[in-house]
Parts: structure tokens; C-alpha cells; sequence
């Protein structure tokens, strides 16, 4: 509950610090927003969509090492609702999303702990990927020279620590959900998907940036990349996207950069609305054809009988 209590308060702090800005410098802003052509919009959004699918695949790799893989309508049903917790609040969504996929799932969900767990290797790759990003703003002078050199040995030494704990801890079942470090047919699928999802990430930023008027080398870029990363990890809530791109290219314009960071939020929500309607619409078409096959099959089983009558009859005549 107090937990509950300090992250409500840090969303509505940072969303009125947000609200104060976008009031004081409202004519850069609106000249920031005012910029954005439809199509940079509708183009922003579908990139995040595509990170979005290529963060469930990567996710359905790493619980498929556990044990066995997962339908895909699961994997997806529950990181779309988790997608949707976290808009609001991104610690909402690993409860969100270990709790649906434990329902959906059911006796062949892995354990709670596991859930989790899978996760870890995600992470770390993409503090490496942060990493190697960071290495062009520090050569541009954007960011001190020992950050990306400190975030490549974080992002490696989990890396390190994950991929030798399920065989040195194997009496623990919670390893498991790093199984997928471990798996030959399936790391390198990891590594891929995580890596486009990063490059994704890095073209919708830098779109946004350009049509906003600010700075879009790929060191202002790699710094953004960052910064959204650590905001996405407090609880700003709507509010992160538009703090990281103030902290990240502040300097080049706090108009500008405010309403860069909205752009990216309202596209990162839209985004996992249309990601999540899909997956809905993916998922109901799915039991209504299971539904039209199994009256298909019962109806047939109930038609066997009769015609072998029919048959035997004919046979008998």
C-alpha cells in the first residue's frame, strides 16, 4: 500500500511539473507539436508496435527454455495487458503481466518466480545494446566518458551471472527462467530479436526528434535512448517520455524537447492500444474458428453412425 501510495505521488509530481512546463513554455511546445506531420505520427507508432511484438516474441523465447512453449495467443494476450498496465504505470506491468499468464496458462504456466526471471536476460541485453549507443554521445561530448563503459559492464556482468546460474544453481527452480541463455536453438533468436527491437526503438526516436526540430545525430539519439530507459524504470507513469527527452536534449530547446517527449508518449500509448486490440481481435477470430471446427467434429462423429447404418442396410438388401 505505501509502495502504491509513493509511486501515485511521483506520477502526479512529475505529470504537474509536465503540466507547469508545457503552461510556461506553451508556445514552444504547441510549435513542437504543430510540427509533427500525420504521417511521422502514424510512422512513430508503428514502430513502437513492431517493438512491441518483437518484446512478446523475445519474452515467448525466454519462457518457451523453461519448460515447454507457450501458445502464442498467451504470450502476447498477456504482455498486451501488461503493455496497457504499464502506460499507466510501468511498475504495473509485471504483476499484470505474471498474473494473466498464470490464469491463461494455467497448470503450465511456469512459477511466479520464473515469470520474472525471464525477464533478466531481456534486460541485460539491452543495457549492452544502451551501451554501445552511449559510446557516439560520449565521443560527442554528451555524456560523461565512463557511463557507457559502466553500463556495458553492468549489462555483461548480468549477462555473465545469468548465463552460468542454471547450471551452478540448478537445485533452485527460479533459474529455470534463464534457461533461455543456455539454450542453443533459441539464444541466438533472443539476441536477434532484442537487437531489432533496439534498432526500432532508435529510428522512432530519431524520427520523432527530426520532425520536432531538435538534434537527431545519433548521439542525441543514444541519449534519449538511455534516458527513456531510466525513466521507464521510476514512476513517472505517462510522464517518463517526456522527462527523459527533457533531461536528455533539454539544452537544444525545453519547448521542443517537452513536446518531443509527448509525442513519444502519446504514440508509445497508442501504440499498445492498437497492439492490444490486435491481439484481442487475433484471439477472438481464434476461438471462433476452434468453435466452428469442434461443432464440425461433433457433428461428424454423431453422422458416423447413421451412415454406417445406412451402409450395413445397403449391404443387407
Amino acid at each position: 500500500m505505501r509502495r502504491a501510495s509513493v509511486a501515485m505521488v511521483a506520477t502526479l509530481a512529475g505529470l504537474g511539473v509536465i503540466g507547469w512546463l508545457c503552461a510556461d513554455r506553451s508556445d514552444d511546445v504547441l510549435a513542437a507539436l504543430a510540427a509533427v506531420p500525420l504521417w511521422g505520427f502514424a510512422a512513430a507508432v508503428g514502430l513502437h508496435v513492431a517493438t512491441l511484438v518483437l518484446r512478446s516474441e523475445a519474452w515467448g523465447l525466454a519462457l518457451a527454455s523453461i519448460e515447454r512453449p507457450l501458445p502464442r495467443a498467451w504470450v502476447h494476450g498477456a504482455n498486451a495487458a501488461a503493455f496497457v498496465a504499464g502506460a499507466a504505470q510501468s511498475q504495473a506491468a509485471l504483476p499484470t503481466r505474471v498474473a494473466l499468464l498464470r490464469r491463461l496458462a494455467g497448470a503450465r504456466a511456469p512459477l511466479t518466480a520464473q515469470i520474472c526471471m525471464a525477464d533478466v536476460p531481456i534486460f541485460a541485453l539491452e543495457v549492452c545494446a544502451t551501451a554501445a549507443l552511449l559510446l557516439s554521445a560520449a565521443a560527442a561530448g554528451l555524456v560523461p566518458a565512463w557511463i557507457a563503459p559502466a553500463a556495458f559492464a553492468l549489462g555483461l556482468a548480468v549477462l555473465l551471472a545469468a548465463r552460468h546460474a542454471p547450471d551452478r544453481l540448478a537445485h533452485r527452480p527460479m533459474v529455470r527462467g534463464l534457461a533461455v541463455l543456455v539454450d542453443r536453438r533459441r539464444r541466438g533468436r533472443l539476441v536477434a530479436a532484442v537487437a531489432a527491437l533496439c534498432g526500432l526503438t532508435v529510428a522512432r526516436i530519431w524520427l520523432v526528434l527530426h520532425v520536432c526540430g531538435l538534434p537527431h545525430d545519433l548521439g542525441h539519439v543514444a541519449t534519449v535512448f538511455a534516458a527513456l530507459g531510466v525513466f521507464g524504470l521510476l514512476p513517472f507513469g505517462p510522464g517518463a517520455p517526456a522527462g527523459a527527452t527533457l533531461a536528455a536534449v533539454g539544452t537544444a530547446g525545453v519547448g521542443a524537447a517537452v513536446g518531443a517527449g509527448l509525442v513519444l508518449g502519446a504514440t508509445s500509448i497508442a501504440a499498445v492500444f492498437l497492439y492490444a486490440l490486435a491481439v484481442s481481435a487475433v484471439t477472438i477470430t481464434d476461438r471462433q474458428i476452434a468453435a466452428v471446427r469442434s461443432r464440425a467434429r461433433d457433428r461428424s462423429e454423431r453422422a458416423e453412425p447413421r451412415l454406417a447404418a445406412v451402409q450395413l442396410e445397403r449391404a443387407e438388401a
